[in-house]
C-alpha cells in the first residue's frame, strides 16, 4: 500500500515537475519566434493595410487636385462674370474689351480697312491702290517714329537735343528757299501758321493788344484782306481762331480785264484799303496767293508788297508756286515772294515726305513778339516734329531737292503744251507763244493800251498745275474771272449740267486707264467741273514720267473721240426711243451718256390713274430687271440706274459709245429685253390669280369634308374626355377619310391626293393606275376592313358593365340633342333624330361586334 502510494506521488511529483517546466521558455530559440511574428505582421500591413493606404493616398490626392480645379473654374468664372458685368456697365466696344487682340489680327484688320473701306475684304477689287514711295520717304516715316521714342528721353537732354534740330531745319529751309534771317513755326494744320501770324500782326500793329486784349481793337477794328481765289472758308477759320468778327475780312475780287482772271484785281484791293482807312478801320494783313488752290496762278507780288508797304500792311504768301523758290531760275512772278513778311511752305508735299509738317518762314525784329503770338514751341516735344524733314533733307540734299521740283514743274509744262493742241479742251491758261508776246500797235489807243500792258504783264510764270475741262469751243468768248463781279454771258444751264457729268465721267476714266497720271475732279463756281493736274502734289507718290503723260494723251484723245460721238448720236438715239411705242426717253442733262430710257409695258399704262402706287412698284421691277440682263447681255456698253426725276422710278442710263455702234440695235435690245419680261410677268400675273383661286376653292373642300367627317365620327369623338373611350373601344380606320388637294398647273383642276398617299406616286390624269405590290395589297386588305382589331396591341376584352356605362353615355348625348334650344340652326356638330338613333345603334352594334370578336380572341389564346 504504502509503496503504491509512494509511486502514486512519484508520478505526481514528476507530473509537477513537468508542469512547472514546461512553462519556461530558453532565451535562444524565443529570439526566432518573436521575429517570426513581427514579420507576419509586416507581411499582413504590407499585403492589406499599405495597398489600401496608398490607394487612399492617391485618392484623396485626386480629389484634392479635382477641388482645387474646381475652385480655379469657379474663380475664373466669377472673374468673367465680373468683367461682363464691368462691360456691361460701361458699354465697351468689342474691339477694346478682354484682354486685348493679336498684333497679326489687327494689322489685318487694318489692312483691310487700307484696301476694302469696311474692314473686310469680300470685294474682289481694292478700293484704293498702295502709293509707290521712294526712299525718302520711308526715311520721313522713319523719322515720325524715332521721334516719338526720342520723347522718352530725359527732359534735359532731349531740350538741347530738340532746339538743335529745329535751328537746323529752319536754316536750311530759309536758304534753300531763299527767305533769310527768318524765323520757323512747324504746324501740322497748314492753317494754323496763318493764324499765328495774324496774332503776330496784331501784337506789331496794337501795342497795348497785350495788356488789354480787344479792348484795344475797339478805336480801329483790325482788317484782313483775302482774294477771291483762295481756298474756301480760309477767312471765316481765322476770324473764329482769332475771335474777330466777320466784319474783319474783306474779300478781294479776282482781274477781270488784265492778267489772269485767277489772280487778285489789285486796283480793287487799293480801292478797299482806302475805303477802310477813310472809316476809321486798320489794314491789318494781305493774304495772297503764289499758286491758287484751283488752277495754281500767282499774284501780282511786287505790285502787292508796295501797297502793303504804303498802308503798313503784312503780307502773307502761300501756295505751291513758292517751291520754284529752290530752283537755280526762279520766275519773276514768284521772286517777289523773298521780300514779304511770311509765307508758308509745304516741303512734305513737294518733295513726297508724307507726315511732315507744314512751315511757316517768318521775319520779326523783337523775339518777345513771336512768343507772344504762339510761334514758338513751349513743349519740348513739340519740336521733334521736326525731326523727319531734318533726315529727309540731308538724304536728298540741295540737287535732289531741285531736280525734284524742276521735274514737276517740267510735267506740268509738258501736259499744258499737249493739252493745248486739243480743241475741245479748254485750259484755264493757254501757254503764249512767240506772236502773242508781240506788241501790236493796232486799233485804237486804247486797244494799243491793253496790248502793251497784257504783254508787259506775261512774265515767266511756271504753274505747276494744269486746269482743263472737255467743252465745245468758245474761243470766240471773252473770259471773265470766276470771282469777278462782272457778270458772266448768259449760257444753258442744261447745256452746263451736261458737260459737267461728261468731265466728271472723264476724270474717272482717265484716273482708271492711266493710274500713274492722277487727274483730281474739282468744282469751280463759274467754270463747272474741271480736271486738274498737279504732279507737284502726286508725281512723288504714283511716279510719272514723261511717258505716262505722253500715254495719257493719247488715250485721252480716244476718250474725246468717244465722247464726241455720243453727242453726236444723242438726238438720233431720241428719235429712235420716241418711235417705239414701250419706251420713253427721259431728259437726263446730268447723265453723262446717250440718255436716259424707261420700258413701260402695255399692261401697265392702263393702270397708271387706277392704281399709282402698285403701277410705280411694277414700273422700278420690270426696269431693273431690264437693266440686270443689259449688263448681262452687252459688256461694250455701260448701262447703269437712273430715277425719272418725274416720278422717281427707276429707268436706265445708256452710257458712251464708240464708233460704229448700232443705234438701232441697242434701242431693239432694249426693246426686245422689255417685252419679254413684260411677258412674263403677265403669265406670272395669271398664274398667281389661278393660284389664289384654287387655294380659296381647296380650302372650301376641305372645309365641307371636314364638317362630314365630324357629322360621320359623331359628337362622342368631339367630347375630350369621352372621345378617348369611344376611339378605345370603337377605333378609327387606318385609312383618313379626309384627303388634301393638289393642283395641276397645265390643266389648271384640283385633285385629291389619294392616289398619291395610296400607291405612294403621282399619277397623272387619264393614265392607267399602277398594279398594286404585295406591300400595297396588305395595306389595302387592312385598309377594306377599318373595323378589323389590331393585331399589334391586344386589346382589353370587353365587359358586360363597359357596355352598360357606354350606352348610357350614348343615351346622355341623344338627350343632349334632344334638348337644344335652337332646333333651326344648323351647327356642323349637330345631328337630326334620324341620324342619332342612327348614330346609337351603329356604336351599339360596333361594340356587340367588338365584344364577339374579342371573345372568341381570347377562346384562341386559351386553345
Amino acid at each position: 500500500m504504502c509503496q503504491r502510494g509512494n509511486e502514486k506521488m512519484a508520478a505526481k511529483m514528476s507530473l509537477g515537475e513537468d508542469v512547472v517546466k514546461t512553462p519556461e521558455i530558453p532565451e535562444n530559440p524565443a529570439v526566432p519566434k518573436a521575429k517570426k511574428a513581427l514579420s507576419m505582421e509586416e507581411g499582413f500591413r504590407k499585403t492589406f493595410f499599405e495597398p489600401g493606404l496608398k490607394e487612399l493616398s492617391e485618392q484623396m490626392d485626386e480629389s484634392l487636385k479635382a477641388i482645387e480645379e474646381y475652385n480655379k473654374e469657379l474663380e475664373q468664372e466669377r472673374e468673367e462674370n465680373w468683367k461682363k458685368r464691368i462691360r456691361e456697365i460701361r458699354n465697351l466696344p468689342v474691339e477694346i474689351e478682354a484682354s486685348g487682340q493679336k498684333i497679326e489680327d489687327i494689322v489685318k484688320k487694318l489692312q483691310d480697312l487700307i484696301l476694302y473701306g469696311d474692314g473686310t475684304s469680300d470685294k474682289k477689287e481694292p478700293m484704293v491702290q498702295p502709293s509707290k514711295l521712294e526712299d525718302v520717304a520711308h526715311i520721313a516715316m522713319l523719322g515720325q517714329t524715332l521721334a516719338a521714342y526720342m520723347a522718352t528721353l530725359d527732359p534735359p537732354h532731349l531740350k538741347k537735343l530738340s532746339t538743335r534740330i529745329v535751328s537746323d531745319v529752319t536754316l536750311w529751309l530759309s536758304r534753300i528757299f531763299r527767305f533769310n534771317d527768318s524765323s520757323a513755326f512747324y504746324h501740322s494744320d497748314d492753317r494754323d501758321g496763318l493764324v499765328r501770324v495774324c496774332r503776330l500782326a496784331l501784337s506789331t500793329k496794337y501795342e497795348k493788344y497785350g495788356t488789354e486784349g480787344f479792348n484795344s481793337l475797339y478805336t480801329k477794328p483790325p482788317v484782313i484782306y483775302i482774294s477771291a481765289a483762295s481756298r474756301t472758308g480760309l477767312g471765316q477759320y481765322i476770324c473764329t481762331q482769332l475771335g474777330l468778327p466777320l466784319s474783319s475780312l474783306c474779300t478781294v475780287p479776282c482781274n477781270t480785264v488784265f492778267g489772269s482772271t485767277h489772280t487778285m484785281d489789285i486796283a480793287s484791293l487799293e480801292r478797299l484799303i482806302k475805303d477802310d482807312e477813310a472809316t476809321s478801320k486798320t489794314p491789318l494783313l494781305v493774304v495772297a496767293n503764289a499758286g491758287t488752290p484751283m488752277a495754281g496762278h500767282t499774284d501780282n507780288l511786287t505790285r502787292l508788297r508796295s501797297i502793303c508797304d504804303e498802308y503798313g500792311a503784312w503780307l502773307h504768301i502761300e501756295g505751291h508756286n513758292l517751291s520754284t523758290l529752290a530752283l537755280n531760275s526762279v520766275p519773276t512772278s514768284v521772286l517777289s515772294a523773298k521780300k514779304v513778311n511770311s509765307l508758308t511752305l509745304e516741303p512734305g508735299v513737294w518733295l513726297g515726305l508724307p507726315g511732315t509738317p507744314a512751315v511757316t518762314l517768318y521775319k520779326t525784329s523783337d523775339p518777345s513778339m513771336s512768343l507772344a503770338a504762339e510761334l514758338c514751341h513751349s513743349q519740348v516735344h513739340e519740336r521733334l516734329c521736326a525731326l523727319p524733314l531734318w533726315l529727309a533733307l540731308q538724304y536728298m540734299g540741295q540737287e535732289g531737292i531741285v531736280n525734284t521740283i524742276r521735274s514737276a514743274a517740267e510735267l506740268s509744262q509738258m501736259m499744258q503744251q499737249k493739252l493745248s493742241q486739243f480743241g475741245p479742251i479748254q485750259l484755264s491758261e493757254r501757254p503764249k507763244t512767240g506772236k502773242e508776246k508781240q506788241i501790236k500797235f493796232e486799233g485804237t489807243v486804247m486797244d494799243i493800251v491793253k496790248n502793251v500792258i497784257s504783254v508787259l504783264i506775261q512774265v515767266d510764270t511756271v504753274s505747276p498745275v494744269v486746269l482743263f475741262k472737255f467743252d465745245k469751243d468758245r474761243t470766240e468768248t471773252l473770259p471773265v474771272a470766276p470771282y469777278s463781279e462782272t457778270s458772266v454771258p448768259e449760257e444753258d444751264d442744261l447745256d452746263k449740267e451736261l458737260y459737267d457729268a461728261l468731265n466728271t465721267w472723264l476724270g474717272a476714266r482717265m484716273n482708271k486707264l492711266i493710274p500713274n497720271v492722277y487727274i483730281e475732279v474739282v468744282r469751280g463756281d463759274v467754270e463747272g467741273v474741271c480736271l486738274r493736274f498737279s504732279p507737284m502734289q502726286s508725281a512723288p507718290y504714283h511716279k510719272t514720267t514723261t511717258d505716262d503723260i505722253n500715254a495719257f494723251v493719247e488715250c485721252l484723245q480716244k476718250q474725246i473721240a468717244i465722247l464726241n460721238h455720243t453727242l453726236k448720236e444723242r438726238i438720233a438715239f431720241k428719235d429712235l426711243v420716241e418711235a417705239d411705242e414701250l419706251l420713253r426717253f427721259i431728259d437726263l442733262p446730268y447723265q453723262a451718256g446717250l440718255g436716259t430710257v424707261q420700258y413701260i409695258p402695255s399692261y401697265i399704262s392702263g393702270h397708271l390713274h387706277d392704281n399709282k402706287d402698285q403701277a410705280e412698284k411694277e414700273l422700278n421691277k420690270i426696269n431693273r430687271d431690264l437693266l440686270e440682263r443689259l449688263k448681262a447681255n452687252n459688256n461694250a456698253i455701260t448701262y447703269t440706274e437712273g430715277v425719272n426725276p418725274d416720278d422717281g422710278t427707276a429707268c436706265v442710263n445708256v452710257g458712251m459709245i464708240k464708233e460704229g455702234t448700232s443705234l438701232v440695235d441697242i434701242v431693239q435690245a432694249i426693246s426686245n429685253i422689255g417685252k419679254d419680261l413684260e411677258d412674263s410677268s403677265k403669265f406670272l400675273e395669271v398664274m398667281k390669280e389661278m393660284i389664289q383661286k384654287k387655294i380659296e376653292e381647296a380650302q372650301e373642300e376641305l372645309r365641307k369634308e371636314n364638317d362630314k367627317r365630324l357629322l360621320e365620327e359623331g359628337v362622342l369623338r368631339q367630347v375630350p374626355i369621352v372621345a378617348s373611350f369611344v376611339n378605345w373601344w370603337s377605333p378609327l380606320p387606318k385609312e383618313p377619310s379626309m384627303r388634301g388637294r393638289s393642283l395641276n398647273l397645265q390643266s389648271g383642276q384640283l385633285a385629291s391626293t389619294e392616289t398619291t398617299y395610296k400607291y405612294h406616286m403621282q399619277v397623272q390624269e387619264g393614265s392607267p393606275l399602277p398594279s398594286p405590290s404585295p406591300s400595297m395589297k396588305s395595306d389595302t386588305s387592312s385598309l377594306a376592313s377599318p373595323l378589323q382589331t389590331p393585331t399589334t396591341t391586344p386589346q382589353k376584352p370587353i365587359q358586360k358593365k363597359d357596355l352598360e356605362v357606354m350606352e348610357d353615355l350614348a343615351q346622355e348625348e341623344t338627350s343632349i340633342l334632344e334638348e337644344s334650344p335652337q332646333a333651326g340652326e344648323q351647327d356642323p356638330l349637330s345631328l337630326n333624330q334620324d341620324q342619332k338613333s342612327g348614330t346609337s345603334d351603329s356604336t351599339t352594334a360596333s361594340f356587340q361586334e367588338l365584344d364577339t370578336k374579342e371573345l372568341d380572341t381570347d377562346l384562341g389564346d386559351l386553345k
